[in-house]
């Protein structure tokens, strides 16, 4: 195991990025990848970009000093990856496995963050083996249309559809299952999405200010994520007083509860009537120099460069 590092001075330091990876997320992890590793060189760090899915990979990041994920998705955000790299004795950034496995299955994370108190939406997990007509039938005797059908374990809301009557969810099931998703079910909030980022400082989780995201689709979709022209965000969000406090208070808890370390990111959507409710955490948020996290971040004075850097160190933190 390589010997952990107290100074980590940049000069001394080969940073490998992790970037790209197997999942849906590719593409917005090369974007990440791209903007943190120019961040890092201008710190003076020695950096070596590092494509997860090259044959060459588990040679190349043994070659260095501290793993900086710059990832999203399945095999790369579900604790897979952190547990490759704990093996071979590399620090890396972000959670560790546990945290990131249970935060990445979203009906587990949701049992978890409603135990410590975050308000939380009722959900149905659908059998895999249930015929779609047959679990949409179950589904809507114990939760009212519309609902909203998630993929389990995925990112970025890939494997989403929203569904208003019976057709729809047996037409939703068949689709996504089709596309091998493992399936659960919520009911759809037509409200505002609101994400609040956790930074922690010595240990310490944090609460960045509340963005509001701003779409003109039904909801955050997949599509929106990956295009500038489709969200934009409003940071601080517009809330009452008290649902911010209540919002970052809830981000807190979950990063708590589930185990986090570093940094993290949770959703929210807020009801008409004022409620919230916690929709996920994400463990590996983006880091693009647009993305929330740095947005937020920004938003109490904490540079590009700085938030880069103190996610980097979070790297040498003990983690539970």
């Amino acid at each position: 195991m390589k010997p952990e590092r107290h100074d980590h001075r940049p000069a001394d330091t080969v940073v490998g990025v992790l970037t790209g990876g197997p999942s849906r997320e590719r593409d917005r992890s090369l974007a990440t990848g791209a903007d943190v590793a120019q961040a890092l060189t201008t710190l003076g760090y020695r950096i070596r970009v590092i494509d997860t899915i090259d044959p060459a990979f588990a040679d190349q990041v043994r070659a260095v000093d501290v793993a900086f994920l710059a990832l999203a998705g399945r095999h790369t955000e579900d604790g897979r990856l952190q547990g490759f790299l704990e093996t071979s004795g590399i620090p890396y950034t972000g959670s560790g496995v546990r945290a990131s496995a249970l935060a990445m299955h979203k009906p587990t994370a949701k049992i978890v963050a409603g135990a410590a108190g975050v308000p939380v939406l009722a959900g149905v997990l659908v059998p895999d083996t249930q015929a779609a007509a047959a679990a949409a039938e179950d589904v809507l005797a114990r939760l009212a249309a519309p609902v909203i059908v998630k993929a389990r374990a995925e990112g970025s809301s890939i494997g989403i559809a929203v569904a208003r009557d019976r057709s729809e969810l047996t037409q939703a099931l068949t689709g996504l299952r089709a596309a091998g998703h493992r399936l659960f079910v919520e009911p759809f909030v037509e409200g505002r999405t609101v994400t609040v980022g956790i930074l922690e400082s010595d240990g310490d989780p944090v609460p960045l200010p509340a963005a509001e995201v701003l779409t003109a689709g039904e909801f955050y979709d997949h599509a929106a994520k990956n295009s500038p022209d489709l969200h934009s965000f409003r940071c601080p969000a517009d809330l009452p007083d008290g649902t911010v406090r209540g919002i970052r208070e809830a981000a807190r808890r979950a990063h708590t509860a589930l185990g986090c370390s570093s940094h993290s990111r949770s959703d929210f959507v807020i009801a008409p009537d004022g409620g919230f409710h916690w929709l996920e955490l994400n463990t590996l948020p983006a880091l693009r120099r647009t993305a929330t996290l740095p947005l937020t971040a920004a938003a109490v004075g904490i540079g590009y460069e700085e938030l880069v850097e103190r996610v980097l160190r979070g790297a040498f933190a003990p983690r539970d």
